[in-house]
Protein backbone atom coordinates (compact mmCIF):
# COMPACT_ATOMS: atom_id res chain seq x y z
CA UNK A 1 0.00 0.00 0.00
CA UNK A 2 0.70 3.69 -0.73
CA UNK A 3 2.51 5.45 2.70
CA UNK A 4 0.16 8.17 3.37
CA UNK A 5 3.36 10.24 3.64
CA UNK A 6 4.54 9.78 0.05
CA UNK A 7 1.36 11.44 -1.14
CA UNK A 8 1.40 14.71 0.65
CA UNK A 9 5.16 15.35 0.88
CA UNK A 10 5.18 17.83 -2.04
CA UNK A 11 8.39 19.43 -2.61
CA UNK A 12 8.25 22.56 -4.72
CA UNK A 13 10.91 25.60 -5.66
CA UNK A 14 12.30 27.66 -8.51
CA UNK A 15 15.08 25.46 -11.10
CA UNK A 16 17.71 28.94 -10.64
CA UNK A 17 19.90 27.20 -14.26
CA UNK A 18 16.00 27.40 -15.90
CA UNK A 19 14.08 29.80 -14.18
CA UNK A 20 11.22 26.63 -14.22
CA UNK A 21 9.10 26.21 -11.50
CA UNK A 22 9.10 22.67 -10.47
CA UNK A 23 7.79 20.22 -7.87
CA UNK A 24 5.97 16.96 -6.93
CA UNK A 25 7.07 13.58 -7.88
CA UNK A 26 5.51 10.26 -8.55
CA UNK A 27 3.26 10.23 -6.13
CA UNK A 28 1.69 13.29 -5.96
CA UNK A 29 -1.30 14.91 -8.68
CA UNK A 30 0.55 18.57 -9.32
CA UNK A 31 -1.75 19.37 -12.26
CA UNK A 32 -5.71 19.24 -13.71
CA UNK A 33 -4.33 16.14 -14.59
CA UNK A 34 -4.95 14.88 -11.31
CA UNK A 35 -6.76 11.31 -11.21
CA UNK A 36 -5.58 9.17 -8.44
CA UNK A 37 -6.66 5.17 -8.47
CA UNK A 38 -9.45 4.34 -6.69
CA UNK A 39 -9.75 0.35 -7.46
CA UNK A 40 -8.64 -2.37 -4.68
CA UNK A 41 -8.85 -5.21 -7.34
CA UNK A 42 -7.03 -3.73 -9.49
CA UNK A 43 -4.67 -2.23 -7.09
CA UNK A 44 -4.06 1.10 -8.21
CA UNK A 45 -5.76 2.99 -5.39
CA UNK A 46 -4.26 6.25 -3.98
CA UNK A 47 -1.72 5.80 -6.77
CA UNK A 48 -1.55 8.92 -9.43
CA UNK A 49 -2.30 8.14 -13.25
CA UNK A 50 -0.67 11.46 -14.54
CA UNK A 51 1.34 12.79 -11.93
CA UNK A 52 3.00 15.30 -14.10
CA UNK A 53 5.95 15.77 -11.98
CA UNK A 54 9.07 17.97 -12.84
CA UNK A 55 8.11 21.15 -14.57
CA UNK A 56 4.80 21.13 -16.24
CA UNK A 57 4.46 23.08 -19.46
CA UNK A 58 1.51 25.05 -19.36
CA UNK A 59 2.70 25.86 -15.10
CA UNK A 60 6.06 27.21 -16.59
CA UNK A 61 4.19 29.30 -19.10
CA UNK A 62 1.84 30.51 -16.13
CA UNK A 63 4.97 31.30 -13.78
CA UNK A 64 6.60 33.15 -17.33
CA UNK A 65 3.16 35.46 -17.43
CA UNK A 66 2.82 36.31 -14.05
CA UNK A 67 6.91 37.10 -13.79
CA UNK A 68 6.44 39.33 -16.98
CA UNK A 69 3.43 41.18 -15.61
CA UNK A 70 5.29 41.84 -12.04
CA UNK A 71 8.02 43.14 -14.03
CA UNK A 72 5.65 45.42 -16.08
CA UNK A 73 4.27 46.68 -12.87
CA UNK A 74 7.37 47.59 -11.31
CA UNK A 75 9.21 49.34 -14.20
CA UNK A 76 5.71 51.03 -13.41
CA UNK A 77 6.12 52.14 -10.28
CA UNK A 78 2.74 50.33 -9.65
CA UNK A 79 4.83 47.16 -7.51
CA UNK A 80 7.65 48.14 -5.38
CA UNK A 81 9.69 44.73 -4.74
CA UNK A 82 12.12 44.39 -7.20
CA UNK A 83 11.89 40.43 -7.63
CA UNK A 84 12.66 37.14 -5.25
CA UNK A 85 15.61 36.07 -3.22
CA UNK A 86 17.19 33.13 -4.93
CA UNK A 87 18.97 30.40 -3.03
CA UNK A 88 21.05 28.92 -5.81
CA UNK A 89 22.96 25.56 -4.66
CA UNK A 90 24.50 26.67 -1.56
CA UNK A 91 25.48 29.64 -2.43
CA UNK A 92 24.75 32.80 -0.75
CA UNK A 93 20.67 34.20 -1.46
CA UNK A 94 20.74 37.14 -4.09
CA UNK A 95 18.03 38.70 -5.55
CA UNK A 96 16.90 37.87 -8.97
CA UNK A 97 14.81 40.87 -10.13
CA UNK A 98 11.53 39.93 -12.24
CA UNK A 99 12.63 40.88 -15.31
CA UNK A 100 16.12 38.86 -15.07
CA UNK A 101 13.87 35.78 -14.06
CA UNK A 102 11.33 36.58 -16.81
CA UNK A 103 14.67 36.61 -19.56
CA UNK A 104 15.80 33.31 -17.44
CA UNK A 105 12.24 31.26 -18.48
CA UNK A 106 12.71 33.04 -22.49
CA UNK A 107 15.98 31.92 -22.73
CA UNK A 108 15.59 28.27 -21.66
CA UNK A 109 12.10 27.17 -22.86
CA UNK A 110 12.71 26.49 -26.38
CA UNK A 111 16.28 24.86 -25.62
CA UNK A 112 14.43 22.64 -23.12
CA UNK A 113 10.94 21.88 -24.44
CA UNK A 114 10.69 21.61 -27.97
CA UNK A 115 11.66 18.64 -29.72
CA UNK A 116 13.33 19.15 -33.26
CA UNK A 117 12.57 17.30 -36.24
CA UNK A 118 16.50 16.65 -36.70
CA UNK A 119 17.71 13.61 -34.24
CA UNK A 120 20.90 15.00 -34.26
CA UNK A 121 20.18 18.50 -33.25
CA UNK A 122 22.05 19.75 -30.54
CA UNK A 123 20.83 23.28 -29.70
CA UNK A 124 17.41 21.44 -28.09
CA UNK A 125 17.56 18.95 -25.01
CA UNK A 126 15.45 15.90 -26.45
CA UNK A 127 16.94 11.93 -25.70
CA UNK A 128 16.17 10.21 -28.46
CA UNK A 129 15.49 7.08 -26.37
CA UNK A 130 11.87 8.49 -25.05
CA UNK A 131 10.79 10.45 -28.00
CA UNK A 132 8.13 9.33 -30.13
CA UNK A 133 6.85 12.37 -31.87
CA UNK A 134 8.90 15.13 -33.33
CA UNK A 135 7.92 19.11 -33.55
CA UNK A 136 6.43 19.19 -30.61
CA UNK A 137 6.43 20.58 -26.96
CA UNK A 138 7.31 18.21 -24.26
CA UNK A 139 4.76 18.09 -21.30
CA UNK A 140 7.62 17.89 -18.92
CA UNK A 141 11.22 19.04 -17.96
CA UNK A 142 12.18 16.44 -14.85
CA UNK A 143 9.57 13.95 -14.66
CA UNK A 144 10.59 10.56 -12.17
CA UNK A 145 9.16 8.95 -14.94
CA UNK A 146 11.18 10.32 -17.54
CA UNK A 147 9.15 8.69 -21.12
CA UNK A 148 6.24 11.25 -19.00
CA UNK A 149 8.40 14.77 -20.25
CA UNK A 150 8.09 13.18 -23.73
CA UNK A 151 4.33 12.48 -24.17
CA UNK A 152 2.00 14.34 -26.70
CA UNK A 153 -0.85 15.79 -24.41
CA UNK A 154 -2.76 19.39 -25.19
CA UNK A 155 -0.79 21.41 -22.32
CA UNK A 156 1.34 23.14 -24.12
CA UNK A 157 -1.41 25.26 -25.85
CA UNK A 158 -2.03 26.50 -22.41
CA UNK A 159 1.56 28.00 -21.88
CA UNK A 160 1.08 29.45 -25.66
CA UNK A 161 -2.39 31.09 -24.92
CA UNK A 162 -0.84 33.16 -21.62
CA UNK A 163 3.05 33.52 -22.96
CA UNK A 164 3.35 33.07 -26.49
CA UNK A 165 6.57 35.00 -26.53
CA UNK A 166 7.78 31.71 -25.29
CA UNK A 167 7.50 29.99 -28.69
CA UNK A 168 9.36 30.40 -32.09
CA UNK A 169 6.25 30.77 -34.55
CA UNK A 170 7.66 28.59 -36.56
CA UNK A 171 7.92 25.90 -34.02
CA UNK A 172 4.55 27.13 -33.10
CA UNK A 173 2.69 26.47 -35.77
CA UNK A 174 4.36 22.58 -36.77
CA UNK A 175 3.03 22.02 -33.25
CA UNK A 176 -0.24 23.32 -33.50
CA UNK A 177 -0.33 21.40 -37.10
CA UNK A 178 0.83 18.12 -35.02
CA UNK A 179 -1.91 18.51 -32.29
CA UNK A 180 -4.56 19.46 -34.75
CA UNK A 181 -3.80 16.44 -36.89
CA UNK A 182 -3.45 14.32 -33.82
CA UNK A 183 -5.23 15.61 -30.91
CA UNK A 184 -8.18 17.53 -31.67
CA UNK A 185 -11.84 15.78 -32.81
CA UNK A 186 -15.09 16.54 -33.21
CA UNK A 187 -15.63 16.93 -29.76
CA UNK A 188 -12.47 18.48 -28.40
CA UNK A 189 -8.74 17.44 -27.82
CA UNK A 190 -7.67 13.99 -26.29
CA UNK A 191 -5.52 14.04 -23.29
CA UNK A 192 -2.99 11.93 -24.76
CA UNK A 193 -1.60 10.96 -28.63
CA UNK A 194 -3.27 7.58 -29.56
CA UNK A 195 0.28 6.14 -30.40
CA UNK A 196 1.71 6.48 -26.88
CA UNK A 197 1.91 3.24 -25.25
CA UNK A 198 0.22 4.24 -22.60
CA UNK A 199 -3.01 5.24 -24.88
CA UNK A 200 -6.58 3.77 -23.39
CA UNK A 201 -8.58 6.16 -25.02
CA UNK A 202 -11.97 4.70 -23.29
CA UNK A 203 -12.83 6.29 -19.92
CA UNK A 204 -15.73 4.65 -17.12
CA UNK A 205 -15.67 5.48 -14.06
CA UNK A 206 -18.22 2.90 -12.76
CA UNK A 207 -16.29 -0.42 -14.29
CA UNK A 208 -14.13 -1.99 -11.71
CA UNK A 209 -11.77 -5.26 -13.06
CA UNK A 210 -8.25 -6.36 -12.93
CA UNK A 211 -7.24 -3.77 -15.26
CA UNK A 212 -4.61 -1.12 -13.88
CA UNK A 213 -4.88 0.84 -16.70
CA UNK A 214 -8.61 1.58 -16.85
CA UNK A 215 -10.58 0.36 -13.24
CA UNK A 216 -12.49 2.59 -12.23
CA UNK A 217 -11.43 5.36 -14.29
CA UNK A 218 -8.04 5.40 -14.18
CA UNK A 219 -7.41 6.32 -17.31
CA UNK A 220 -9.13 9.75 -16.90
CA UNK A 221 -6.30 11.63 -18.82
CA UNK A 222 -5.36 8.82 -20.67
CA UNK A 223 -6.56 9.59 -24.00
CA UNK A 224 -10.61 10.47 -23.70
CA UNK A 225 -11.17 13.85 -25.07
CA UNK A 226 -11.46 16.27 -21.91
CA UNK A 227 -10.42 19.75 -23.59
CA UNK A 228 -12.71 21.99 -25.52
CA UNK A 229 -11.53 22.59 -29.20
CA UNK A 230 -11.92 26.46 -28.50
CA UNK A 231 -8.44 27.07 -26.87
CA UNK A 232 -6.60 25.20 -29.94
CA UNK A 233 -8.61 26.54 -32.72
CA UNK A 234 -7.95 30.49 -31.87
CA UNK A 235 -4.10 29.34 -31.38
CA UNK A 236 -4.12 27.62 -34.38
CA UNK A 237 -5.57 30.80 -36.11
CA UNK A 238 -2.80 33.39 -34.61
CA UNK A 239 -0.29 31.49 -35.52
CA UNK A 240 -1.52 30.83 -38.97
CA UNK A 241 -1.50 34.48 -39.53
CA UNK A 242 1.90 35.52 -37.32
CA UNK A 243 4.00 32.58 -39.89
CA UNK A 244 1.85 34.59 -43.03
CA UNK A 245 0.30 30.86 -43.73
CA UNK A 246 -2.39 31.58 -46.12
Amino acid sequence: ALPISEGFDVAVGIDWKTGFVYGGSEWNCGTWMDKVGESDQAGNRGVPATPRDGSAVELVGLCKSAVRWLSQMHAKGVYKEKGVMADTEGLEERLVTWSQWDEMIQESFERHFWIPDAEGDVTHIADANFVHQRTIYRDSVGATKRFADFQLRPNFPIAMTVAPELFVPEHAWKALTMTETILLGKLGMATLDPKDWAYRGVYDNSQDSGSYETARGFNYHQGPVRRARGQCGGLFYHSHERNGCG
